[in-house]
């Protein structure tokens, strides 16, 4: 469903663009918006249940080795595109108010409508075999973690949400079976040696994968409102 071009018209981040280039608050910007707010109390939410493209990704990555080298996200390129993103859009809005297009933002929930005309077909099947291209010659995930402008901005608050996976380290053998199976390929078996258990990464999309691939029921998603509390607790434990 969600790689269906209904939905594409309500998660595409190409409306967002063409919403700041026209003046209107749209209801796509508005539920990306509510996604980028709630990331520091749920994680990243919108990316890993709604986004378009990331579905994309994690169907191809199902035929692609499990076991991939987690490598970080290069920062100049997330800048680079986010900044175009946003510029881009904004300069094409100024333009358009110079010449009396438009009159500041308006609220028009559904001014974007998709009405699956040839113009709405093509760009969702350019989006759809980009995603595809982009899965088959990259790493897991590589698109929304360096070039989804998004995934850039839920990023910078994600390390610090309050619901996150958490590995019981007394159950957990240290397998890796987590880690092959996380679709964005954390190195999950740091925040087992280092963290207690935690894992605290930006780039968690909050998918549960990791959850379901362990034999031994050691992860859960969980709450932690006190994170120095909860690995002082664990430490005790495990004197």
């Amino acid at each position: 469903m969600i790689m269906t071009p209904v939905f594409f018209q309500f998660f595409g981040l190409g409306f967002i663009w063409h919403s700041i280039y026209w003046g209107v608050i749209t209801l796509t910007m508005l539920i990306w918006g509510l996604f980028i707010l709630i990331t520091p109390l749920f994680g990243r939410l919108g990316c890993g249940w709604f986004c378009f493209m990331g579905t994309t990704y994690d169907c191809v990555a199902m035929v692609r080795p499990k076991k991939t080298k987690y490598r970080k996200p290069l920062l100049w390129l997330r800048l680079l595109v986010s900044l175009s993103f946003i510029l881009s859009a904004l300069a094409f809005y100024i333009i358009n108010s110079g010449q009396g297009i438009t009159n500041g933002f308006e609220v028009k929930l559904f001014f974007l409508k998709a009405n699956f005309d040839e113009h709405y077909k093509i760009v969702w099947m350019i989006d759809v075999f980009s995603a595809i291209i982009l899965a088959l010659i990259t790493t897991k995930r590589w698109g929304c973690r360096n070039i989804c402008v998004i995934g850039f901005l839920c990023s910078l608050t994600a390390r610090h949400s309050r619901l996150l996976p958490v590995i019981d380290t007394q159950k957990c053998i240290d397998c890796g079976r987590c880690e092959n199976e996380c679709l964005a390929g954390i190195p999950i078996s740091e925040y087992i040696k280092n963290n207690s258990g935690l894992v605290a990464h930006s780039e968690c999309i909050m998918c549960g994968k990791c959850t379901s691939a362990c034999k031994l029921d050691a992860i859960s998603l969980k709450f932690i409102w006190n994170r120095k509390h909860y690995i002082n607790n664990q430490q005790n434990k495990n004197l």
